[in-house]
């Protein structure tokens, strides 16, 4: 409900996957501040589909400033140089946010593992007369 409201101008993400699937299928710029694992590698690729900027922290010790902060956050929701990155997040909405072709995707996946299962996943050889 949160996501969908129309005042929300924009996601804070630690870019974890969950998140930003999340952020995007409400067609949410995103700022991005990975953590650990693979947010670092997400925020790479959110940023390079020029969907989201990353606050950026010094190469030290990752450290980072409110003004740093301040500047992302203002970036993203309101400046006219963030249009295009609001834009492209907002056209992800359709991409993400069309529960109808996720479940049939779902379904698709699902019909192919059934159908496949024994390739897949083979049972235990069994051998005649045990």
């Amino acid at each position: 409900k949160i996501l969908s409201h129309p005042a929300i101008g924009g996601y804070l993400t630690h870019c974890g996957w969950n998140s930003v699937i999340e952020a995007l299928g409400f067609g949410r710029v995103l700022i991005l501040f990975p953590v650990m694992n693979d947010q670092g590698l997400n925020a790479r690729l959110l940023e390079g589909k020029k969907v989201g900027v990353e606050i950026p922290r010094e190469a030290e010790d990752g450290s980072f400033t409110s003004t740093a902060v301040a500047e992302t956050l203002r970036l993203a929701v309101v400046s006219e140089d963030g249009e295009s990155m609001r834009a492209n997040a907002l056209k992800m909405k359709n991409l993400f946010g069309d529960g109808n072709a996720n479940q049939s995707y779902l379904d698709s996946f699902v019909r192919s593992l059934e159908e496949k299962k024994h390739i897949l996943f083979p049972g235990p050889a069994v051998e005649k007369g045990t």
